[in-house]
């Protein structure tokens, strides 16, 4: 049987794809804005070609950032297979705010950009880097699917370019090639054999709850208690506030500062991470 490669999405990150439509989109989204420094140009720009090169060395530590979706025939179950066309500049892009380059014309080109879906046929994200930020600095437009984030630990997009040394670089790469996909017969072979073992794992989960009856009835507990908060905030009504509204296709994106000290005394009055 010769070699191929996919990862079975989990019935959370399915879900992720499976309600989106034309108005609910299910990516995150972020703007980062940060000084030029090295990266500035003598025409006031900042070197993109060096930024391609560097995100390409930082998302290969991540296979997930080079897969796209491809599905089992027969229960069109997700799953992730590598991207044979991977293309890093149709991910990494570049574009340039019109003078004067404040804020609010920042803000109105995430929000276009936040408006349109993903395209299914591709790895789940996209990247835009924006010159053009007033006092001489640029921004960072992230994007990826809820699907993909979750699947990858929730870590932003952003994280695989950053360090806390100055001079951080990611380590390059000795280059990537994809794996083959998987044939629809060998998808199908694969689910079937999967649900043939779901009855002698039910029957393990027994042994270990009979064998380990406090532990079970302790982690039944926790559970329970877990899922009754959930369906509790799922089945109580939204506040009554202006963002509670039929939505569209069209995004605004917006932000606010707060001190960190003010986030940290949040934290410490509700308790949270």
């Amino acid at each position: 049987m010769s070699y191929n490669h996919y990862d079975r999405l989990s019935a959370l990150d399915s879900a992720f794809l499976g309600i989106e439509d034309g108005n609910a989109h299910m990516h995150i989204g972020a703007v980062a804005i940060f000084d030029a420094g090295p990266l500035a140009t003598s025409q006031g720009g900042i070197d993109f070609e060096l930024i391609v090169e560097r995100t390409g060395a930082a998302i290969h530590q991540n296979d997930r950032f080079k897969q796209k979706l491809s599905y089992i025939p027969g229960s069109n179950w997700p799953v992730w297979i590598d991207d044979a066309r991977f293309n890093l500049r149709y991910h990494v892009r570049h574009t340039c705010l019109p003078a004067p380059g404040d804020e609010r014309i920042l803000k109105r080109l995430a929000g276009r950009i936040m408006s349109e879906e993903l395209d299914r046929g591709k790895p789940l994200w996209e990247l835009w880097f924006v010159e053009g930020v007033e006092g001489g600095r640029f921004a960072v437009i992230s994007k990826i699917h809820h699907a993909m984030a979750d699947g990858v630990a929730g870590a932003d997009l952003l994280s695989v370019l950053m360090g806390p040394d100055p001079k951080h670089s990611p380590t390059r790469s000795a280059g990537w090639e994809a794996r083959p996909a998987p044939s629809p017969q060998r998808l199908v072979f694969d689910e079937v054999a999967r649900i043939a073992r779901l009855p002698f794992s039910l029957m393990g989960a027994g042994w270990r709850a009979f064998t380990h009856p406090s532990e079970t009835v302790a982690t039944a507990r926790k559970e329970i208690a877990n899922l009754g908060s959930t369906l509790e905030k799922a089945l109580s009504p939204a506040s009554e506030t202006e963002f509670n509204q039929e939505i569209g296709p069209h995004r605004r994106f917006d932000w606010t500062r707060l001190e960190f000290e003010e986030i940290r005394e949040v934290r410490k009055q509700l308790g949270g991470t």
